[in-house]
């Protein structure tokens, strides 16, 4: 009986040891990839300067976030307001979409970016592959962000239509949170 209590304490400390060292390691491991995801994420900017380089408000030379708001960035030309810009993560097919939707201030559509997906490849990545596809949006208004076949003035993607709605569905949402925290 007495080796069972040696041994069983036995286990009990090497098991102890080993959650020392793995828990040791993982933060090590933290430390370092987490400054390594700081520093690319400084090197890529804002989500203003990504909606920059976008280009989803064509004339804008420049964003600034929208005073309590979340998603919404205004887009100047100069000292002009000539828009406004939102990067957001919405529900795709497979995972989650993040667009990058630029509009007019009257919230007509100038742009949309499919900034990342994790759609079906060869399908529903069509979505992200055709820049006609997005191209189609700008010049939408609100009222038109749904797709033809439900009314809207968007076409679906032959082969990708499930994948085409939730990126009309997205960018519809969007604009309806951009018009929330303007107003």
């Amino acid at each position: 009986m007495a080796e069972t209590k040696d041994s069983t304490v036995m286990i009990l400390i090497k098991l102890t040891l080993v959650a020392a060292v793995a828990a040791a390691v993982l933060t090590a491991t933290y430390g370092v990839t987490q400054e390594q995801l700081d520093k690319l994420a400084a090197e890529a900017g804002g989500p203003d300067k990504q909606l920059l380089e976008m280009g989803v408000v064509p004339d804008a030379t420049k964003y600034k976030a929208v005073s309590g708001g979340e998603i919404c960035y205004e887009a100047y030309d100069g000292g002009d307001l000539i828009g406004y810009g939102a990067m957001f993560e919405v529900q795709g097919m497979q995972d989650m979409l993040t667009l990058a939707v630029g509009v007019d201030p009257d919230f007509v559509v100038t742009g949309v970016v499919v900034v990342s997906q994790k759609e079906t490849p060869g399908i529903g990545s069509k979505v992200q592959e055709q820049p006609e596809f997005v191209a189609q949006f700008a010049g939408v208004g609100p009222d038109g962000l749904t797709l033809s076949s439900d009314g809207g003035e968007i076409d679906a993607i032959s082969g990708a239509s499930v994948s085409s709605g939730y990126v009309t569905a997205g960018v519809a949402e969007i604009v309806g949170k951009m018009q929330e925290e303007v107003s």
